[in-house]
């Protein structure tokens, strides 16, 4: 007898989603409201760092089935595993059970049911059996689908009695308290054991190990669905709801197998209510603190003492979750009855975190009877907490919760202030979130967001209008719209076209369909719509224009009807995704004419397995202006002329604009961590250690789960802390199937620490490069020869200075002396930092020009570091001192040094000793002489290219005077040494040359490689 325990996939496609994800996944067992959501995963392709709960129940009932039987019991999570519907089928089909066991719940059952009849067509003598919330409809199940058994409750020994014979509806049949802390501990293997994760409460360690400490909890939120439903049978909350704990005997020996065997490093508690009295609770952390792992839990508020939360702490306890539903007092009485005073929920609040705990709270909304003011109350009321996350979910109806028996009974005496009256109903919480939000919007306001630049929240009010209206041509109509503004021409199309067929006597979707196929160059197809448009509405100026505009004449010629009109948009509808833009005409025209045959020596490159992927890791950029987007921009352009594949992996918090122009996935979180210490050695120590653990995290949570092993990852600001995290992520990697890895140090790496903990930052540095010594596929680089001799001393390794990828549209200055030129221009560009010598401006302008009658100064800040009265002073000049308070990017700043005569660089010297700036290269491959202070990086470049330079003595005001004087005074001789070295410096500092040297670091050959140029 062969019986699978399974959590079958669940993926939605969404193929009109504009703004939203095109593809959702569902999470079903383990969780205990079921509901879809975006997610990095797909389908076959599992991403760590979603959220995917452990399967408690069915988890539990193979172990137990597997004790208690002679059965053969396997256990699939296909959730867990991202399995996609081919695997599993395939894993069905190879296995050849006798029983399949899915538990399920109502906001995934209309997918289950789905599913259910496809495997009761598919795999004849395969016997599905159902268990979870959604078997309260029991009877009703087994009438409808070809079920063998539904098991209500939990289902140890309901599965134990199907295996045995049994058939039907199995009603509740409950382990006892003894029976419970006699079970076999829940299955695990390692397939599943570390695909576990739940966020929060922060803090969090992977791997992560989630399981129950009690079942049942004795509180009756309406809404609540395990203790009304799972471990006890109570779905109108009237009855006694039973609570039934583990003891620490069973618990430790439990807890010790599972970390023993799979190397867990944090463990979650997620019971209904973890912290049910303080005798459990202060059980429990005698476990931990004999363990000695992290942990966290779900808790309430109000239910142990004081003293009972500090031990917590103590043992171990990072952070716990807790539930307040409501911000209205009157709601948490008397609509979901959760017994809670919220005043004195804050207050706990407060008091964790001075034991330095995470709190995660949790809120739901559209509670059956709640007001749109009392949902403001909810808002107003998390804010006065200080939550370090919190999850807001719509109220989501569960078969087996007392809110679903609200719903056929129409009213339940213990809910007093329950009402179905203005009540949405919505099973996933998702979906719900959405309603709720914008069930009040109409097309007005759909309006309104789009014209204000919130055109993702005017297509969820579309799509509320659709899912309560039905097909409706005005509403449409504008999801064309907003395809259309978003790019998504396919989309438009097919918007436009149902808005046709929706109402053919509408001009509108005509018009915009007509502009749309206008703009793709289709001006036969889009006369057609126009001519449509005027006959519909022989006042419509736009589309009597847009003809006049394409050459036609709007009275002249035969207006398609509405049959013609449908046809055309439906072939539109048909074309490729991938063909609409602004080459479609062109794509269509290929499809007419005779293929091309294969270019030879492409196919043979194929063959031989092209180019290697590079993925870049940038922890630093922040947004499109700046130096780590043009050093990615130049990586990515190379790439693109050689046809390799790359990807750019960035701060979580990048600017949008960059995030875009790279293609990048903005994942990458910095250290956070706040350290506890007073002591500032063990302070930067702590900070050191955990920021590294954070980083460590981070790449196993974000970092594609199909490298391979000839790709490349190239991290190009690596410094101590993301180091000793890439260490561990890298080597905890199976070492057939680790990548090249490449790590870059941008600048000085200690440039934060104090000069008394220089000496322990080196020694923790060099242990965290240490793992790297032996391993051949790791290579370093450094961006200047200061930095790289101190790596290659630390790690044993060479460590050359790669180039920075310059992508200089701007032709290098020619040589011009001072009298040809009659002005002198100095400059000054860059963020205005008080270590960039922004002080001293004012000063130096106000000596520099009365001596010399032909200077002009141009000033550029970037950022918004500067001062205003330093701004006052520089715009007191006049015309001659020139102030830019603007980002310039790429060709735009190289215009702006370019126009430099010479480039001021009064940075603070023990801040740049061998802390790298792009500027200078800039300026230099672009024949710019510069002013620079002596004993810094910065001068070993201009001396490295022999450029013409003059060098500041000293940090103070009069230095950089006397190097401007100094360079004034020599000009032709500076500006012809420049001129001369900006050849030298360009042909290094390209992309050809750091990608060329980072194949190579790597071992990796570097073939002629044809080159796509533009």
């Amino acid at each position: 007898m062969k019986v699978l325990c399974a959590n079958p996939p669940w993926w939605i496609e969404d193929p009109d989603a504009i703004y939203g994800s095109g593809l959702l996944a569902g999470v079903r067992a383990g969780s205990r409201w079921p509901f879809t959501s975006a997610v990095r995963s797909k389908p076959g392709q599992y991403r760590f760092g979603d959220y995917i709960p452990y399967p408690f129940f069915l988890g539990s009932a193979a172990a137990y089935l597997e004790r208690e039987t002679d059965a053969t019991v396997a256990f699939r999570d296909s959730i867990a595993l991202r399995e996609d519907y081919d695997a599993f089928f395939k894993y069905l089909k190879k296995s050849r059970f006798d029983y399949i066991v899915i538990e399920s719940a109502s906001p995934s059952w209309p997918h289950d049911a789905e599913l259910i009849d496809h495997i009761a067509k598919e795999f004849r003598g395969l016997r599905v059996v159902v268990a979870g919330p959604i078997a309260t409809l029991g009877e009703k199940l087994l009438a409808e689908h070809p079920l063998h058994a539904v098991i209500q409750g939990e289902y140890e020994k309901g599965l134990v009695r199907v295996v045995g014979g049994e058939s039907g509806l199995l009603p509740h049949d409950l382990l006892t308290e003894a029976e419970l802390n006699a079970a076999p501990y829940p299955y695990f293997d390692p397939l599943h054991a570390n695909k576990y994760w739940d966020s929060n409460p922060k803090g969090q360690v992977f791997p992560q190990l989630q399981v129950l400490t009690s079942r049942g909890c004795p509180f009756r939120c309406i809404f609540c669905v395990w203790p009304s439903v799972m471990s006890n049978n109570d779905p109108d909350g009237t009855g006694v709801r039973r609570v039934r704990q583990l003891s620490g005997d069973y618990l430790e020996g439990m807890l010790t197998e599972l970390v023993g065997r799979y190397g867990f490093k944090s463990v979650y508690f997620d019971d209904d209510t973890f912290n049910l009295g303080d005798r459990h609770v202060l059980e429990v952390c005698g476990v931990m603190a004999r363990l000695g792992l992290p942990w966290s839990a779900m808790c309430r508020a109000d239910t142990v003492s004081w003293d009972t939360w500090r031990v917590m702490r103590e043992s171990g306890c990072f952070g716990v979750k807790i539930g307040f539903e409501s911000g209205n007092q009157w709601v948490v009485d008397n609509i979901v009855r959760k017994n809670l005073n919220l005043e004195k929920a804050r207050d706990v609040v407060y008091r964790l975190k001075s034991l330095g705990m995470t709190v995660h709270g949790t809120f739901t909304v559209g509670l059956p009877g709640e007001t749109p003011e009392q949902m403001a109350d909810t808002r107003r009321y998390r804010a006065s907490l200080p939550l370090d996350s919190f999850q807001e979910s719509g109220t989501a109806e569960i078969e087996g919760s007392p809110l679903s028996t609200l719903r056929r009974a129409g009213s339940l005496e213990h809910y007093a202030g329950a009402s179905l009256e203005g009540y949405v109903a919505e099973r996933d919480g998702t979906r719900k979130m959405r309603l709720v939000a914008l069930r009040d919007a109409g097309l007005g306001e759909a309006a309104l967001c789009l014209r204000h630049g919130r055109p993702a929240v005017a297509e969820s009010i579309c799509r509320n209008l659709l899912e309560a209206g039905g097909e409706d041509a005005p509403v449409l109509d504008m999801l064309g719209t907003i395809a259309v503004r978003a790019r998504k021409f396919d989309l438009a199309v097919r918007f436009f076209s149902r808005a046709v067929a929706a109402d053919a006597a509408l001009a509108a979707p005509c018009l915009h369909l007509g502009f749309l196929l206008r703009d793709q160059g289709l001006t036969e197809e889009a006369a057609a719509c126009l001519r449509r448009a005027l006959s519909l509405d022989p006042d419509c100026l736009e589309a009597r224009q847009a003809l006049l505009a394409l050459g036609a004449d709007p009275e002249d010629g035969e207006a398609p009807d509405a049959k013609a009109q449908a046809s055309l948009a439906k072939s539109l509808a048909a074309v490729p995704v991938t063909s609409w833009g602004r080459t479609l005409r062109r794509a269509m025209d290929a499809a007419d004419a005779p293929s091309r045959p294969a270019d030879p020596e492409a196919a043979a490159r194929a063959a031989a397995g092209g180019s290697p992927r590079l993925i870049v890791l940038d922890h630093g950029l922040r947004f499109l202006a700046g130096h780590h987007f043009a050093y990615d921009l130049g990586v990515l352009m190379e790439c693109m002329k050689r046809e390799m594949p790359v990807e750019f992996y960035v701060y979580a918090d990048c600017q949008p604009e960059a995030v875009k122009v790279l293609r990048a996935r903005a994942v990458l979180q910095p250290s956070r961590y706040a350290s506890h210490s007073s002591d500032k050695y063990c302070s930067w120590l702590e900070d050191f250690l955990i920021a590294g653990s954070i980083a460590e995290f981070n790449l196993f949570k974000n970092l594609r789960a199909d490298l391979d092993p000839s790709d490349i990852v190239f991290c190009h600001t690596a410094d101590p802390k993301i180091v000793r995290g890439i260490a561990a992520w890298y080597l905890a990697m199976d070492k057939a199937k680790r990548p090249h890895l490449c790590l870059k140090f941008q600048n000085h790496c200690f440039r934060f620490v104090a000069k008394d903990q220089l000496a322990l930052a080196r020694s923790i540095f060099r242990l965290a490069l240490k793992p790297f010594v032996n391993e051949p596929k790791v290579c370093f680089a450094a961006s200047n020869r200061l930095i790289g001799s101190q790596i290659k001393q630390m790690a044993e390794k060479p460590c050359p200075v790669f180039p920075v990828p310059l992508q200089l549209e701007v032709p290098a200055r020619p040589f011009r002396t001072r009298a040809e030129k009659g002005t002198v221009r100095i400059g000054y560009a860059g963020e205005g930092r008080l270590e960039q010598g922004v002080g001293f401006l004012p000063e130096i302008v106000e000596a520099i020009l009365p001596a010399y009658p032909d200077v002009v100064f141009e000033v550029q800040f970037a950022c918004r570091f500067v001062d205003d009265d330093t701004l006052e002073r520089l715009r007191s000049f006049g015309d001659r001192v020139v102030v830019h308070e603007s980002c310039f990017v790429g060709e735009d700043f190289h215009r702006l040094v370019a126009s430099f005569d010479a480039l001021l660089l009064p940075y603070q010297p023990t801040s740049y000793v061998e802390r790298s700036s792009q500027i200078v290269i800039e300026a230099i491959a672009l024949g710019v002489p510069l002013i620079v202070p002596v004993g810094t990086s910065l001068a070993l470049e201009v001396k490295h290219f022999d450029c013409g330079y003059s060098l500041i003595r000293g940090y103070d005001g009069l230095s950089v005077i006397e190097a401007v004087a100094h360079f004034i005074d020599n000009h032709d001789v500076l500006a012809r040494k420049s001129a001369e070295a900006a050849p030298r410096c360009a042909a290094f500092h390209c992309g050809k040359t750091l990608i060329d040297l980072l194949l190579a670091s790597c071992g990796v050959p570097v073939p002629g490689t044809p080159r796509r140029e533009g």
